[in-house]
């Protein structure tokens, strides 16, 4: 029982700062996060890393609404030559 203890208790922890750390990166709630790798482990790592970047996806957002500026500044000036 005491050597699970010792394998235990660090994976614990190793897992509640690896998912805040994670949660942190994906722009994600990091305390609700903390608590999940802390209770459920390797488990709540594995979900993280299934779960979207919400840092991207907003990278995403304004680069399609820059790309959508720069097609109207373009399609504008066509007609302004024709």
């Amino acid at each position: 029982m005491f050597w699970l203890l010792i394998w235990v208790i660090p994976l614990c922890i190793a897992c509640t700062l690896w998912a805040e750390d994670i949660a942190r990166l994906k722009g994600h709630d990091r305390t609700m996060w903390m608590f999940a790798g802390l209770f459920f482990g390797p488990i709540a790592l594995l979900a993280l890393a299934a779960y979207p970047d919400l840092e991207d996806r907003k990278h995403q957002r304004n680069a399609a609404a820059e790309l959508s500026l720069i097609k109207d500044d373009i399609d504008a000036m066509r007609r302004g030559k024709d």
